[in-house]
């Protein structure tokens, strides 16, 4: 990014109410979770044995920090630097949060400013995506299918190739032999007689006995997996301008029988054109990033006749507390360059 652009930037977002911070180059790797994080870090241990990696993203150690702070009101932040991925070079980043936030007005006023951003770089159209992860667990939540794989397809939707592998075979029963499973039957109940605590596979005989009573006894797979993956795979294609969005929603829903409403006031942005931007909803809205719970959305320009995506926002509400950290609502964007 040159540096008169970078600087551009900041001073716009401080114009904003928004108060630069410094982050820690450095994050404990405990409160790294997502995949697609974990497996491209560079790490150490400290003299006392705790693994470090140098900060993969810079929205994540902004979350960390503030979390530790005692700081309970509303609180808008900025802040830049650079983060670390064995996959990628090193990327500078400029991130702008609101924390402590509980409305869609905080969630409206991050799009606005995600928007002057982009102006601040290009002059090109801008293109926003906006989606929601809450529509996604909802429509999964009334599916008729385990919970286990409600929980597997929740986890995975990050990673996109594993994603549809699960709904294939949540589709197929490819994985599903019958008679395989009346030979595992008969282990099991030799199993059952054995040592609880001995070590199987790296596994304890105790573990794996739960596992396939959970499987075959207690949250069996259903013959309606096929419709619920193809129920999946629609509601995933969904992209439509953002003012048809609530009503081809609760067509959607209504269609395939699911008790879900959604109101005319749902998203933070309500017009298909807002200072030359082409606004949509898309149901498949996922960043590569596994820190947000409920809206989700990017800008893009066009490159070469295909669409580019510069920058990625949304909500996360839980994130906090899932690290085991003091809850904090929050919602935020960043920018990333090479």
């Amino acid at each position: 990014m040159k540096s008169k652009n970078f600087s551009k930037i900041i001073k716009a977002l401080n114009s904003k109410g928004f108060k630069n911070i410094e982050l820690d180059p450095v994050i404990e790797t405990k409160y790294i979770r997502g995949v697609n994080l974990k497996k491209y870090l560079f790490t150490f241990n400290d003299d006392k044995g705790v693994s470090f990696s140098l900060r993969p993203d810079l929205s994540l150690m902004s979350l960390i920090q503030f979390s530790k702070t005692k700081k309970y009101n509303k609180q808008k932040i900025t802040y830049s630097g650079e983060s670390y991925r064995k996959n990628k070079n090193i990327r500078s980043q400029i991130g702008w949060e609101i924390y402590n936030s509980n409305n869609q007005k905080d969630d409206y006023e991050v799009i606005k400013n995600s928007i002057t951003v982009f102006k601040k770089i290009t002059k090109k159209k801008g293109y926003l995506k906006i989606g929601n992860l809450e529509l996604f667990s909802s429509v999964l939540n009334q599916l008729h299918i385990p919970s286990r794989w409600k929980q597997r397809l929740m986890l995975n939707i990050w990673n996109k190739k594993y994603f549809y592998e699960i709904l294939s075979r949540l589709e197929t029963n490819k994985d599903y032999d019958e008679d395989e499973i009346e030979v595992d039957k008969k282990l099991f109940y030799k199993m059952k007689k054995l040592d609880p605590n001995q070590i199987i596979a790296g596994r304890s005989i105790k573990e794996i006995l739960a596992r396939f009573d959970l499987k075959i006894n207690k949250d069996p797979r259903t013959p309606e997996g096929k419709k619920s993956a193809k129920i999946i795979k629609r509601f995933l294609k969904i992209k439509c301008s953002i003012e048809k969005a609530p009503k081809i929603l609760a067509n959607f829903f209504n269609e395939n029988k699911l008790n879900i409403k959604i109101a005319d006031n749902y998203f933070p942005i309500k017009k298909n054109k807002i200072k030359n931007f082409s606004v949509e909803f898309c149901a498949s809205e996922i960043p590569d990033v596994q820190i947000y719970s409920s809206l989700v959305f990017s800008i893009s320009f066009k490159s070469k006749k295909k669409l580019t995506k510069i920058l990625n926002g949304g909500r996360f509400d839980n994130l906090s507390s899932s690290l085991g950290l003091r809850p904090c609502k929050a919602v935020g964007a960043a920018i990333t360059l090479i």
